[in-house]
């Protein structure tokens, strides 16, 4: 990692620790696409679900994706459409089509079970 990677990524780190959404996200895609970052799934899973969970909607739609592939965390419909759900509840159309598209390989139990944890009823 060059000077200027390491300044950036202990900036990033700062305002992530501190709450900064934004930076929980770039910190997550950065080291998931090894972007002038060291490529870590462990890590990029790591800031993606603490930037989702503060509610950014990319890092929602990022995580559900990953748990349709299996890339950095076990392949969870479940998961998935909990994730997509929520992006899709703050406008992201995208997520909206994936969810709906997972659904169809999904047993009603575990769209019931995806719809609870997204906070529905």
């Amino acid at each position: 990692m060059s000077d200027a990677d390491e300044n950036l990524h202990a900036r990033l780190f700062a305002k992530a620790e501190a709450g900064d959404v934004e930076a929980q996200y770039e910190l997550g895609w950065r080291h998931a696409l090894g972007n002038g970052f060291e490529l870590d799934d462990e890590v990029a899973v790591q800031w993606l679900r603490r930037a989702a969970g503060n509610g950014h909607a990319l890092a929602q739609n990022n995580l559900g994706a990953r748990h349709v592939a299996g890339d950095g965390v076990p392949r969870d419909l479940v998961q998935a459409w909990r994730w997509f759900h929520l992006a899709t509840e703050q406008g992201d159309r995208k997520a909206g089509k994936h969810r709906d598209s997972i659904a169809s390989e999904m047993t009603p139990e575990q769209i019931a079970e995806a719809r609870k944890l997204a906070g529905m009823s």
